[in-house]
């Protein structure tokens, strides 16, 4: 039914909020891909602006706003340009009943780190969920023990905007947003709960589009956004097509019958799985720190027992502050970027996504370990209206060495970094092979494409106007071989799955009330299995 928002709050909302996003404008943003607002959310913004008449601006300003070329955006004066200043407030709670992934206090067993307060999700808590049974590093316990917590967050409130006039060529766009999603990595999260965090303004989105051409950042090609459902997990499903947003050029063209085909050449999302757990290409050492000197460990003499001072045993960098060791064996190089094929079909029915995607990984150790390895793979996905507004919606997708476009999966597995040749590998050991002899050790290297898979479905009902409830189940599914290396199968996952049940409730146009139950399951190559239970709410005002 149509509903009227108080004609004085949205403009005063928006010039208020062209101050803030000034300020934002020269605030230094960082990308931060964990823990993403999935593209879901803005596809649901999307469809209830259409679907929500726009206000009119007060008696006073009439006379200087003219309403725009779409939704609640207005005529920039003496500009043929229409402008929109929107985006959300958002306050969510988030309870893990059991399974939020530990801190590195107390031998990895400490309290959550809270790097994932947006939920269980794909770019969530889901792949790092506490394995049952496992004990912690140098720790009598199980992690699992302490994995209940409460998170409180609202960085994942937004702004954004969006300026848009006609030209010969086709409409003409400009679009710049930003979160608080970011985390300053110099900035210790101490005391984060009830002092100042380390959160920062993210840059989110930023591109510039003529026509059919698209050139910056925003959500990937191969993305699938309308096929995602309304979930109060902000990381929403997993085995969702992916990157959500990626620096790219695309250019799109549309067909007859509300068709369209894009070509999209995207930023390389080359990614492993190696030793030390999964990787991508931008995995880098800890700002400042170097590595670890050559060490001559000492020796245990066989009539004494004790340690002798300049011994020839095997090194160990235990007790030395040296850069993590998945930064140190990172030998990913972009050479090639990723390009995607994409067909979609919009009907008053719902709409129908073909995508189709390649993905080059280049393994380069600088020395004599350089190969390339040519990963593909496609996807299917679309939502049905069944009746009234109920919304069916879905996926499918699979590949060989295709990565995170799907999302949680990883492109390629390697032995690289693991102990080779029968003898111990770290940063630390100037006498192992890497170091002494690295053609003999590089020759022992292997790795090969990994082959993912991975399917979703959704379902909304709306019990009234205002009231709505989706279920929705999702998995992936990836086989990595180990190559007889027993860390590769315990650092890395095999499977996820996920589930969500809620009921959102909109009291008014333009504010959501939600409540969701959350149960994920992760299981990884040595079949080590955890759980995590989680209740979340939230509270989103969208202007």
């Amino acid at each position: 039914m149509p509903r009227r928002r108080d004609a004085a709050i949205a403009p005063a909302l928006a010039w208020s909020l062209a101050g803030l996003v000034l300020c934002l404008a020269i605030t230094a943003a960082r990308a931060d891909e964990e823990a993403d607002l999935p593209a879901a959310q803005q596809t649901l913004e999307r469809r209830l602006d259409n679907l929500l008449p726009s206000a009119p601006p007060p008696p006073a300003l009439q006379a200087a706003l003219v309403a725009g070329r779409f939704p609640r955006s207005f005529v920039m004066p003496g500009t043929d340009v229409s402008l929109r200043i929107g985006g959300q407030a958002l306050g969510s709670v988030l309870w893990y009943l059991k399974g939020a992934n530990t801190g590195g206090a107390l031998g990895n067993q400490g309290g959550s780190s809270e790097n994932f307060t947006d939920g269980q999700g794909s770019v969530g808590n889901l792949s790092s969920i506490p394995l049952n049974g496992v004990p912690a590093s140098n720790a009598t316990g199980f992690a699992h023990s302490r994995s209940s917590t409460w998170d409180f967050s609202g960085k994942l409130s937004r702004v954004f905007l969006d300026a848009r006039a006609p030209s010969r060529f086709g409409e003409v766009k400009a679009y710049i947003e930003f979160d608080f999603g970011a985390v300053n990595p110099f900035t210790n999260l101490n005391n984060n709960r009830s002092s100042v965090n380390g959160y920062l303004a993210r840059f989110r989105q930023g591109y510039a589009a003529l026509g059919g051409l698209l050139i910056g950042q925003t959500q990937g090609t191969f993305t699938d956004g309308d096929s995602l459902p309304e979930l109060v997990d902000f990381a929403n499903e997993t085995g969702t097509t992916f990157p959500a947003r990626v620096p790219q050029i695309r250019y799109t063209h549309p067909l007859p019958y509300g068709a369209t085909i894009a070509l999209g050449v995207e930023a390389s999302a080359s990614s492993a799985a190696g030793p030390f757990g999964p990787y991508f290409t931008d995995t880098n050492q800890i700002p400042t720190t170097s590595s670890c000197a050559a060490l001559t460990a000492p020796a245990v003499s066989p009539t004494t027992g004790t340690a002798t001072i300049g011994g020839t045993a095997a090194a160990t960098n235990i007790t030395n502050a040296c850069l993590g060791s998945i930064a140190f064996f990172n030998p990913l190089q972009d050479l090639i970027p990723d390009f995607i094929l994409r067909g979609r079909l919009e009907q008053p029915w719902g709409h129908l996504q073909l995508g189709l995607a390649t993905i080059a990984n280049t393994l380069n150790d600088g020395m004599f370990l350089n190969r390339t390895f040519i990963g593909y793979g496609g996807a299917v996905s679309g939502n049905f209206f069944t009746w009234g507004k109920d919304n069916l919606t879905w996926g499918a997708a699979a590949g060989d060495g295709i990565g995170d476009m799907i999302a949680n999966n990883f492109s390629i597995a390697t032995n690289f970094g693991a102990a080779l040749q029968g003898q111990t590998v770290t940063a630390a050991d100037s006498r192992s092979f890497f170091t002494t002899n690295r053609a003999l050790y590089d020759s022992a290297v292997r790795a090969t494409t990994i082959i993912s898979y991975a399917a979703r479905i959704g379902y909304q009902h709306w019990w009234t106007p205002e009231i709505r409830s989706t279920v929705d189940f999702s998995m992936n599914h990836q086989d990595v071989p180990s190559f007889g290396v027993a860390s590769i199968r315990t650092a890395n996952n095999k499977e996820l799955t996920l589930a969500h049940a809620n009921l959102i409730w909109s009291p008014i146009a333009f504010a959501d009330i939600g409540f969701e139950y959350a149960w994920g399951h992760r299981v990884t190559v040595a079949n080590a299995k955890g759980n995590a239970y989680t209740l979340q709410s939230s509270l989103r005002v969208r202007f």
